[in-house]
């Protein structure tokens, strides 16, 4: 059965024990879990550990607290469960995580068949409230088990980010990449992306990382045939940054010829030696009988005339 949970801020920290005032104003003593006064936890309805602190128990010292706790409690509680932003993991099964403004996870969802998988695996509950960088582990042990990960599929994993502002946005996109890039084997791209950009990416049925590099791919496009991005969005994240990266070298390859003025609709031929080109100037060097015949004849003493005279 699914233990409800309640949010408090931590008001007391003494040794082994702290005081945390509820959201129904209610002061409770709880195990410390090496809390600091002011943080927002979450602790289950019912905590066997928890009882209410005593009325005699120093009150009025919490009386200070409780006026400026108050405005802390309601409006924090509201920022602790409001979503503000949106991560994505892609590898072929796509997963999105949202996020409140603690970069908290609030919910996990499913893009794809594939991640409606992973998801069976891993305990949402357990999950959400968790910082996201502990989830997103999470995910990779879980995909690494599915075998979506191995050294014979290739590890490209793509990391999307979305958080209430561009500066904040930038620094999980650049955390997140750098803490998936420690583990082995792993080659990640990890992007910062706008609101309009996930918004795009959720009417095409796709997380905002995969249409990230669908894009870029179609950017390099040289081939011939027509880009299909549809068709592409339903691949693995590998053969997209593959083909993008041999799309990239086929255009470097035309823009080599284009410098060196070769043709680039077909493959480059010797021009034609002049041989072919004029058969009759270029034809090895013959002596001309006509002309021999003629030197002959001008040579030859005429009717009358003695060679030797």
């Amino acid at each position: 059965m699914k233990q409800e949970q309640a949010g408090a801020v931590i008001v007391e920290v003494r040794g082994r024990n702290a005081v945390a005032l509820t959201r129904q104003g209610e002061f409770i003593r709880v195990n410390n879990e090496g809390y600091a006064i002011g943080q927002q936890v979450l602790l289950p309805e019912r905590m066997p550990s928890a009882r209410p602190v005593r009325r005699r128990m120093r009150l009025t010292a919490y009386a200070g607290m409780v006026a400026g706790l108050l405005l802390l409690v309601l409006g924090g509680f509201k920022g602790y469960t409001t979503p503000v932003g949106v991560v994505s993991l892609d590898v072929n099964p796509s997963i999105e995580y949202t996020i409140n403004a603690f970069d908290r996870v609030l919910d996990i969802s499913a893009v794809n068949d594939d991640a409606g998988r992973i998801l069976a695996n891993l305990d949402e509950s357990a999950l959400r409230y968790r910082p996201v960088d502990e989830v997103v582990d999470a995910t990779i042990l879980a995909l690494r088990e599915s075998g979506y990960l191995t050294d014979a599929t290739g590890n490209d994993v793509v990391i999307s980010a979305l958080s209430y502002d561009t500066e904040h946005t930038q620094q999980i996109a650049e955390r997140l990449g750098s803490r998936v890039s420690q583990d082995d084997g792993l080659t990640v791209y990890s992007v910062p992306v706008s609101k309009g950009e996930v918004e795009d990416a959720h009417a095409r049925g796709t997380s905002a990382g995969k249409l990230y590099i669908v894009e870029e791919l179609e950017d390099s496009w040289s081939a011939v045939e027509d880009f299909d991005a549809d068709d592409w969005l339903e691949r693995p994240v590998r053969d997209i940054i593959r083909e993008t990266s041999d799309q990239r070298e086929g255009k470097d390859r035309e823009d080599e010829r284009e410098e060196r003025n070769w043709p680039t609709s077909a493959p480059y031929k010797t021009p034609e030696s002049p041989q072919s080109a004029c058969p009759e100037e270029n034809q090895p060097y013959q002596q001309n009988d006509d002309s021999e015949q003629r030197r002959d004849s001008d040579d030859a003493p005429k009717q009358g005339e003695s060679k030797h005279d």
